[in-house]
């Protein structure tokens, strides 16, 4: 067996690409910050691309099970009109999303990669890279020699620091706005099967996602509570305290939302989310290849982030292929990433656009952009295109603007280069 193939980063992305690997027969080092790799997260909401991909990897059954499914995404303005109406059935018929902690998703992962055979390394900070014509060394804190590898996959997130050592054009743009996010029980009396949000204009968002349950806690349904802010009001709004924030949410959920605020009595039970945009201008340098959120962080809003992932880790697999394992270094590793970024790039393309587009829609100042946003959604309510392009981007489905035969076939076998999609 050649040198390994090193992963930086035990997330979505990291954990499902080194779980295909290394099922293919490849020797894989997957190196994590963290020191102790806890199931700790907020909620997220995987779509049936993401489904697809964890029931290639064996994983769609446990997850299924301690998740919610989700039939439809429905919101409302302050004065109670419909602005909001996605509904997974007119995509195909049995379809839904899977509301999940995920902590959920990271322990089914970790365990899956860990029978694969992955040796999985937590509490190393890696510092730097050096690439050479035959391998990729690794290095850490006071330059300590981590090891050296065939390649190398970047997979630590929209803040890695180890991107930046690649030799690729690249842009990383903070998004003004971020969220508060808990992790409630669910009310019995209040269980559902829709993701559920509340607009004031563009600037004022309370949302309500079910959530499943731990490996933990199995009898005790969770439900993903979040608001959207300006980061800079962030400071204001802990200073003006917990029940003013209450207030401010009840002014726009109305009774509907109490029996979950009544369970928040410290600030600390709401944490801050921050996101960036992420974009580069090729994913790899030659042994190196940045996947996931290291490579096109973008918008929560299209609740694409976790799902694109894995759908990352599924592009990997299928372009390394049928590759000699015994001689990992001998590969040709730039053209084995070249074919993957073929693979990813007008799916990707679109999904980064249409989030760079909606984003502003939910979260801004702009009055203008309320009203516009409030037409379009409604008329493409009543419009079977405008429905089916809605329901389409939500899936997961879409590579263009203009096409996507997202309606002809079964999400549940992934193939890589050709989307089950298509």
């Amino acid at each position: 067996m050649g040198l390994p193939i090193a992963i930086v980063g035990a997330g979505t992305a990291g954990l499902a690409s080194a779980i295909f690997l290394a099922r293919q027969g490849y020797s894989v080092r997957l190196l994590e910050r963290v020191e102790h790799l806890q199931p700790v997260g907020a909620g997220i909401l995987l779509q049936p691309s993401g489904l697809a991909v964890l029931q290639r990897l064996g994983l769609l059954a446990e997850c299924t099970a301690l998740g919610a499914p989700i039939s439809r995404l429905y919101g409302t303005n302050c004065q109670g009109r419909t602005i909001l109406d996605t509904r997974y059935h007119h995509w195909q018929p049995g379809s839904y999303g899977l509301g999940i902690h995920r902590g959920v998703l990271m322990t089914a992962l970790l365990s899956a990669a860990q029978r694969a055979g992955v040796q999985v390394e937590s509490g190393i900070n890696v510092t730097r890279f050096q690439q050479s014509a035959m391998h990729v060394r690794l290095l850490g804190e006071g330059e300590q020699p981590l090891g050296d590898f065939a390649a190398l996959i970047l997979a630590d997130g929209t803040r890695s620091a180890l991107r930046a050592q690649m030799q690729v054009r690249q842009w990383v743009r903070p998004y003004p706005w971020g969220a508060l996010w808990s992790m409630l029980p669910m009310p019995s009396a209040l269980e559902s099967r829709e993701l559920r949000q509340w607009y004031r204009g563009c600037r004022e968002m309370f949302g309500l996602m079910p959530s499943g349950c731990t490996h933990q806690a199995r009898d005790s349904a969770l439900t993903s509570l979040f608001w959207s802010l300006p980061l800079s009001e962030h400071d204001a709004c802990r200073e003006a305290g917990l029940d003013a924030w209450k207030t401010r949410v009840r002014a726009l959920a109305g009774d509907a939302v109490e029996p979950y605020l009544q369970q928040l009595h410290d600030p600390a039970q709401l944490t801050l989310a921050a996101y960036a945009d992420v974009r580069m201008q090729r994913w790899h340098d030659n042994r190196v290849l940045a996947i996931g959120d290291c490579a096109h962080a973008m918008s929560p809003q299209l609740g694409q982030g976790a799902n694109m992932a894995l759908v990352d880790a599924a592009a990997l697999a299928d372009a390394l292929g049928a590759s000699d394992t015994s001689a990992q270094q001998a590969l040709n590793w730039s053209a084995i990433f070249s074919r993957y970024g073929a693979a990813r790039r007008a799916h990707l393309r679109y999904y980064r656009q249409a989030s760079r587009l909606l984003t502003p829609l939910f979260q801004s100042n702009s009055s203008a952009l309320a009203v516009l946003r409030d037409i379009a959604l409604t008329l493409a309510r009543y419009n079977r295109f405008g429905r089916q392009h809605a329901v389409s981007t939500l899936v997961g489905a879409r590579n263009g603007w203009l096409w996507s035969g997202g309606q002809k076939r079964d999400l549940h076998v992934w193939t890589g280069e050709r989307q089950a999609w298509e």
